[in-house]
């Protein structure tokens, strides 16, 4: 009997990781297959030359020509070689959402990093529809992300899945991840995993670092704009032999010109300087990779008022950073795919700060670990994965004289069950098997103080076709409040930061629905996405700024408090090279004070968002411009406050547009880039009550709806070496 002949390969993308899902098929017939965790497929041959079809979101179709004699194939999309005759290429999504993963997660990737300054990750989303970047205060300029509808408090920051940047760094979390080090973002919005904690309420937000493996061995980016802000980046990068290999990124920043733009004596931007760094180390080999990081930061920032003026009020933050951390991975010699691994944190933040006159200083040291197994049987539509977390802090913090010390211990256990392939089927008949997705988690944690919680998830997915697919989520999130990190920036005031309760955790449950859709209209492409989500707070801690004008409170909440957020997107190629955004975002925040359900304050009900994007034939020339529209907001409460002190400020804010644009240029290793951003010169009129009198009772530097700062030009360079 003759023997069935298969064809194997792997299909990779240009980072070297696995395209898992990625779809293999010959062209006129039915047979296709599946790519695994490794990117590993097979599928049966023809017995003469054909052409295979290599299919995966975010890249265009990819084609291969096969011969009788063809053996493995090694497969990358996005331009490389195969059996060094056949050369495949794929366009890449710069932002996309996936149709064939059960979790709803949004891809940002560096191509779409690109396209704004991104010298941090709270720039890395000015083309972003999903997380909103806004300032705390008007005296630090420091950023938080909100997403759908909430703080970023209720997202949870993760770097290579790895939980970071809580605690005394969770205020700056956002400027310690430099732009160049990025390689992608995934956004997973609403139930997400519980391998990663039980942290996340509205989703998770997950850096991918550049990995000495795929990155260039010399990198350099130097940045400035004309308000004297200046940057550094150069990554160095080598592979040794034996597997190993190692990776220096290296960072420095800076701000040394005093602005007061809106002549209110205040430095509209703060004089600061940070040192960042991180040392990568690598290993890999069949069956076995790890890595360790070592990671150092020293950050310095000066604001208030300016140095001319007698006795300034000022405010001095110091931080300094050492945190070590890692992963390691072994595939077990088995039948069927079996992996184990661990993730491990270890860190000291040391924090000094001066407000006025007031002293606020903190130390903290934690570790965090996550032991993890995977298990794929025969059939790969199933999985499943289990584990064990650790989690420790021991913070020493005063604020004011008043000693907020505390320790957390937190242990915990998973367990997760997937069905369902991750596949972009084809021209294929209807399959339940196929077009539909599960995960269901289920964890439990134990904190010393509070006791054990429970945390379930669950998403689900199902493909109408090909490129239509519909999620349903549901889950549970709970937190511990981080006081007096989690409301910092309310401490740029003159009111009594007041905690009526002993707080107790934040626990909140989190519904979503997302729709999305891939249209192709000949060689062009159109996606659609519509999501809507709800939040719904059991335990809450409320911030009351509506109650007493002369008192910040904190206390639980005592009556509902919930987020509506729906979202609705799309991204048309709309002729070759040139590419339209358009999304509309619907934020109903709701919570109670007292007695009384009000919006939540300086949280625009409708925000817009509209990009256009254009490549040149030749790749050479790059152009952006991005629209950002904002919607009116309900500010903190005036009752009280003296109209004389409240001139210029308003009640409802008006609704305003923010424009950005970039041109980039690249010839060889060499890349250029000019943008501006806030263009159409918008600035809220007094963003600081009282500024002339720092002692009045009424100052308050908290209530920033809008940039103060004008328009802003900024330049800089790409530079590589070797490949």
């Amino acid at each position: 009997m003759a023997q069935e002949r298969m064809l194997e390969g792997y299909v990779f993308n240009d980072s070297d990781e696995p395209l898992i899902g990625a779809v293999v098929y010959w062209q006129a017939s039915t047979q296709s297959a599946i790519a695994d965790e490794d990117g590993f497929f097979s599928i049966t041959r023809p017995d003469t030359t054909a052409v295979l079809l290599v299919q995966y979101v975010g890249y265009e179709p990819a084609e291969v020509i096969v011969t009788v004699d063809d053996e493995d194939l090694f497969i990358t999309l996005s331009g490389v070689a195969v059996l060094e005759a056949i050369e495949v290429t794929g366009e890449q999504k710069g932002n996309y959402v996936s149709t064939i993963t059960t979790r709803n997660i949004e891809q940002i990737t560096s191509k779409e990093l690109k396209k704004a300054a991104c010298c941090n990750l709270a720039e890395s989303f000015e083309t972003n529809a999903t997380v909103d970047v806004g300032h705390t205060n008007a005296v630090t300029g420091t950023s938080e992300i909100q997403m759908l509808g909430l703080r970023g408090i209720y997202s949870q920051l993760l770097v290579e899945n790895r939980p970071t940047m809580n605690g005394l760094a969770q205020p700056f979390a956002l400027e310690y991840i430099p732009g160049t080090w990025i390689e992608g973002i995934q956004i997973s919005k609403g139930a997400s995993s519980v391998a990663n904690g039980p942290q996340s309420m509205t989703g998770q937000i997950n850096v991918e670092l550049v990995k000495p493996t795929t990155d260039v061995p010399v990198f350099i980016n130097l940045f400035g704009n004309h308000l004297g802000r200046a940057e550094a980046n150069v990554h160095l990068n080598r592979k040794w032999s034996g597997g190993w290999s190692t990776g220096l990124l290296l960072h420095g920043s800076g701000i040394g010109t005093e602005w007061d733009q809106n002549d209110d004596g205040f430095r509209d931007l703060p004089l600061k300087n940070q040192l960042n760094a991180m040392f990568r180390l690598f290993y890999d080999k069949p069956g076995m990779d790890g890595q360790l990081n070592i990671h150092a930061i020293r950050h310095r920032q000066d604001g208030g008022q300016l140095a001319r003026l007698d006795n300034p009020w000022r405010i001095r933050q110091d931080n300094d950073r050492l945190e070590a951390f890692g992963k390691t991975g072994f595939v077990l010699p088995t039948d069927h795919f079996q992996s184990v691994g661990f993730i491990y944190n270890a860190y000291n933040h040391r924090y000094r700060g001066m407000y006025g006159e007031r002293p606020h200083s903190g130390d903290q040291t934690g570790g965090y670990l996550n032991l993890l197994y995977n298990m794929q049987g025969h059939d790969p539509m199933h999985s499943f994965t289990t584990g064990l977390s650790a989690n420790y802090d021991r913070i020493k913090e005063n604020l004011f004289g008043v000693n907020f010390d505390r320790k957390d211990y937190v242990h915990g256990a998973f367990v997760q069950y997937g069905y369902g392939s991750s596949c972009d089927l084809t021209d294929k008949p209807f399959s339940l098997r196929e077009f539909v997705g599960l995960i269901v988690g289920l964890r439990a944690d134990y904190h010393q103080k509070y006791g054990l919680y429970l945390t379930p998830r669950i998403n689900a997915r199902l493909n109408l076709d090909a490129a239509t697919v519909i999620r349903l989520s549901a889950g549970r999130g709970w937190r511990n409040p981080n006081f007096p990190p989690d409301w910092q920036g309310m401490l740029f005031s003159n009111r009594t930061l007041q905690v009526l309760d002993d707080v107790k955790p934040e626990d909140a449950w989190v519904y979503g629905l997302n729709f999305t859709k891939n249209i192709f209209v000949g060689e062009r492409s159109i996606s659609l996405v519509a999501d809507f989500f709800h939040t719904r707070f059991v335990q809450q801690i409320v911030m009351d700024m509506e109650s007493d004008h002369t008192r910040i409170l904190l206390y639980n909440l005592d009556g509902r408090s919930y987020s509506n957020s729906g979202l609705l997107m799309a991204i048309m190629e709309v002729a070759k090279g040139l590419e339209l955004k358009l999304a509309w975002k619907y934020n109903e925040v709701r919570t109670t004070y007292f007695d009384e359900t009000l919006q939540l304050p300086m949280v625009p009900l409708h925000r817009a968002l509209v990009t256009v994007d254009y490549v040149t034939p030749d790749k050479a020339w790059r152009f952006n411009l991005t629209a950002q529209g904002v919607g009116s907001m309900r500010m903190p409460s005036h009752q009280g406050i003296p109209a004389d002190v409240l001139e210029g400020s308003p009640e409802v804010t008006p609704e305003y547009v923010l424009f950005n644009g970039q041109v980039s240029w690249t010839r060889g290793r060499l890349e250029l880039y000019l943008g501006g951003e806030n263009l159409g010169n918008y600035t809220q009129e007094k963003p600081i009550l009282e500024a002339a009198n720092p002692q009045s009772p009424h100052f308050d530097a908290n209530r920033v709806f809008a940039p103060i700062f004008g328009t802003r030009i900024y330049g800089g360079l790409r530079f590589q070496l070797g490949e």
